[in-house]
């Protein structure tokens, strides 16, 4: 009789493990379907934000490519104002020493000569002058430039690299 009484306590004891056993078998499997829902959502919010991401990158790089072509058309300009402002610098660096060397021939001449006051006076201070800023400006007119007609037909100039 105690062996009975043992075989159906060990009996109601394995019922009760299996109980428990399916119950936490149950809610591992619930829990790995929430897991499954969770990473198919995962998954879709993942493939919209490469979708973005692509589209942005896209966007950025046509955005770069019009910035460099717009920097490229503006280079010419850049080079003329660099040369406007060569020749400038050069213009005045003549007219400063023309004017210097037409004081000191004023100042050694004392004047007697021409008055500096009278027309032939004004006359003659202003040749060296106006004969230094035709040279100025021959000398910038016979450098070619990226705008001048000599480097645009020989094929060269920062506008034909960009147009490529």
């Amino acid at each position: 009789m105690l062996i009975q009484i043992s075989a159906a306590v060990a009996a109601i004891g394995f019922i009760v493990l299996v109980v428990y056993l399916i119950r936490t078998l149950h809610t591992v499997s619930n829990t790995l379907a929430q897991t499954s829902v969770t990473i198919k959502e995962l998954q879709q919010q993942l493939h919209a934000i490469g979708m973005e991401a692509t589209t942005l990158l896209r966007h950025t790089n046509e955005v770069a490519v019009d910035v460099r072509n717009k920097l490229y058309a503006f280079d010419p300009v850049m080079y003329s104002v660099k040369h406007i402002g060569d020749a400038v610098r050069e213009v005045t660096s003549s007219v400063k020493q023309v004017s210097t060397a037409a004081a000191g021939t004023i100042r050694k001449a004392g004047g007697a000569s021409v008055s500096p006051g009278g027309k032939a006076g004004a006359i003659l201070q202003s040749v060296p002058v106006l004969l230094d800023l035709w040279r100025s400006l021959r000398r910038a007119k016979d450098k070619p430039g990226p705008m001048s007609p000599r480097s645009q037909s020989a094929g060269g100039g920062a506008a034909n690299g960009a147009k490529s």
